[in-house]
């Protein structure tokens, strides 16, 4: 065996990324409690030796996740033509990266970087208030704002998701009020039906998180002459 042949057959199969990403893949099917390294070696097809050689051990391999979620959400980016918009699309991707990690955030809390994560997210949504014209203490209450309800909308969703099955459901609760006798001053029928449905999630998500927006950002009524 050449000395080129024998610095191959030491290099590890995988990269440093693949190993990070099949990490992230793993804790998010199984939690952190299932991430072990043979595990991961498994997924990757390698010896575990490979993926010691790239990461260290598993509580290394937790920091550098760890990590990469604390500085996952300098990422987002606004879009949009108006600040209404641009605003929107910040919280839409938020919920996003708060649905799609819930276990590294958890991480991240755990180890008390929670505000170094969201710091970036706030930034950006400070950049745009600012550009839509409010200032200080105002401003930082629609940034507040913007992500307290992202995080309570994700929060819901999460309970709804993680709850044993519901019987009645409220959907059935409802499809039994359309059934009975309507009683003074109960919801018109078509309000009924309409809470009997399953939830949009994402177009209930749509609507309230554009009418708080609109709501932040509309003009401030002009004082009024004592």
């Amino acid at each position: 065996m050449t000395q080129g042949t024998a610095k191959a057959a030491r290099t590890p199969a995988v990269s440093r990324r693949a190993v990070l990403d099949a990490a992230t893949r793993l804790v998010e099917a199984q939690g952190v409690a299932g991430l072990s390294m043979r595990k991961l070696a498994a997924e990757l097809g390698v010896a575990v030796t490979s993926i010691y050689w790239h990461v260290g051990n598993r509580e290394a391999l937790l920091d550098e996740l760890v990590q990469e979620m604390v500085h996952g959400l300098d990422a987002l980016s606004p879009s949009g033509p108006d600040p209404t918009t641009r605003v929107l699309s910040l919280a839409v991707g938020l919920r996003r990266v708060l649905r799609d990690h819930p276990h590294l955030i958890g991480l991240v809390n755990e180890r008390g970087l929670t505000p170094a994560m969201f710091l970036p997210s706030e930034r950006a949504l400070a950049a745009e208030i600012t550009a839509a014209g409010l200032t200080g203490a105002r401003a930082a209450e629609a940034v507040r704002a913007v992500q307290y309800h992202v995080i309570g909308f994700v929060l819901v969703e999460r309970h709804t998701d993680r709850s044993p099955e519901q019987r009645p459901s409220a959907e059935e609760l409802w499809q039994a009020e359309l059934a009975a006798p309507p009683p003074a001053g109960a919801a018109d029928s078509a309000l009924a039906r309409a809470l009997a449905a399953p939830v949009d999630a994402d177009r209930l998500f749509e609507i309230s998180t554009g009418a708080l927006v609109r709501a932040l950002l509309a003009p401030s009524p002009p004082a009024r002459e004592t």
